[in-house]
């Protein structure tokens, strides 16, 4: 009986680089800082929804994520 196999991909197509990392991945993203990217996503974000975010929402992220007890 014969058992059904996966079409084998291209060679090409599972070259990696140095680091394992997928240069073809990699190059859909824009060079540029990290805190750059995110200053951006926390510019976009209105001020009526920061205003929601709970002053000790870093120092109890816990809390806020999975319900542990908050800290003092």
């Amino acid at each position: 009986m014969a058992t059904a196999t996966k079409p084998r991909r291209p060679a090409a197509a599972l070259a990696r680089g140095k680091n394992g990392s997928n240069p073809r991945i990699a190059a859909e993203f824009a060079v540029g800082s990290l805190e750059a990217e995110l200053s951006d996503i926390g510019k976009a974000v209105p001020a009526r929804e920061w205003a929601k975010v709970p002053s000790d929402y870093f120092a109890n992220l816990d809390h806020y994520l999975y319900g542990a007890p908050k800290k003092k």
